[in-house]
């Protein structure tokens, strides 16, 4: 497949769905960075600069609420899609701190594909 020389940091601690989703993005054009946490993520977005960011919710260190809420201060301009197995009521919560979308776990990779495609859209790199 063509690359769209777009760029997109998956946050997962499961490292075997990272390495999945992954390899699904690199097949559809993104190219991918990856980080086991929140803090593994600040530290990649400070050294590099990334379209959209698709991070799990529940990770130890630091959650993706968490790096969120940094995320939201430093790179504002930065869609952050929350991507997690939670109870979809914490949806909400993800979007009203900031979140592009919330998507659960095991949703089709379509639809997610089609929800990082619009976050590309809307992101504003500095």
């Amino acid at each position: 497949m063509e690359r769209n020389n777009k760029s997109v940091l998956v946050v997962d601690d499961d490292r075997d769905l990272r390495y999945l989703l992954s390899v699904r993005l690199v097949s559809a054009g993104y190219i991918v960075y990856e980080a086991a946490n929140g803090l593994e993520a600040l530290e990649q977005m400070g050294k590099r600069s990334v379209e959209v960011v698709l991070t799990d919710y529940r990770m130890p260190k630091m959650d993706g609420f968490e790096f969120l809420s940094v995320c939201r201060v430093k790179w504002p301009g930065t869609p952050v899609v929350v991507f997690s197995g939670e109870q979809d009521d914490l949806a909400l919560e993800a979007v009203e701190r900031g979140a592009f979308a919330w998507v659960r776990k095991g949703s089709d990779f379509t639809m997610l594909m089609e929800i990082l495609a619009a976050a590309v859209q809307q992101s504003v790199h500095v």
